[in-house]
């Protein structure tokens, strides 16, 4: 039968072993920004991290895994932010400008970096393609419902599905994501001319309706 103090010695085990595991997935993300996919071995992580090799294997299975971890918290993360924004009270038009104001958030953040270094490494790795895929479609399933319960409550007939709509605005933020992260000028590329424009549309939509 178990003592109270091996229950106890236990869960401090269990805390200091998650936080161990954020510390290493946060160096990671670092080295991620910092040097890019190639550069981001275990060694270099465990080395920013300050712990020993041994615990990044441990914890993550290898630099795959770790980056798929990566990958995941960041996306969840920024997800539910947006989850959170759709769900509350207001009108569509004034929820996309807000995100459309997160987009440059998520660029000096570093999570579009993050977001296509893994993207470009999944090229020749189907497991990160794979987890890439699964972020993407996180995003996808949520523009597809915002857009399905807006044309509803509107009453409003789109000549276009609501799921090929979320893949019409997915697609393009990535590409305006790719193209800032390029250093393309408004000047060449005016993205927000482009955001605002539909922001408009939205506007009129539910003026309308």
């Amino acid at each position: 039968m178990s003592s109270k103090s091996d229950v106890t010695s236990t869960d401090g085990r269990a805390v200091r072993g998650e936080a161990t595991r954020r510390r290493i997935v946060d160096a990671a993300r670092d080295v991620l920004l910092e040097r890019g996919h190639a550069a981001a071995s275990t060694r270099a992580v465990a080395d920013e991290a300050g712990v020993r090799l041994s615990l990044v294997h441990y914890h993550f299975g290898g630099k795959q895994g770790l980056l798929l971890e990566v990958l995941e918290r960041e996306n969840e993360l920024l997800l539910q932010r947006q989850q959170k924004l759709f769900a509350a009270p207001g009108p569509l038009a004034e929820k996309w400008r807000v995100a459309c104001d997160f987009l440059d958030e998520d660029i000096h953040s570093g999570y579009v970096r993050v977001l296509w270094e893994l993207w470009a490494a999944g090229l020749a790795d189907e497991d990160l393609a794979a987890g890439w895929r699964v972020a993407m479609a996180g995003w996808r399933s949520l523009l597809e419902s915002v857009y399905a319960a807006w044309a509803d409550d509107l009453g409003l007939e789109l000549p276009i599905s609501a799921r090929a709509m979320a893949t019409l605005i997915g697609n393009l933020f990535e590409g305006i994501e790719i193209e800032l992260l390029a250093g393309v000028p408004p000047e060449q590329a005016p993205h927000r001319e482009v955001l605002e424009a539909i922001g408009v549309l939205i506007e009129r939509a539910e003026s309308s309706a």
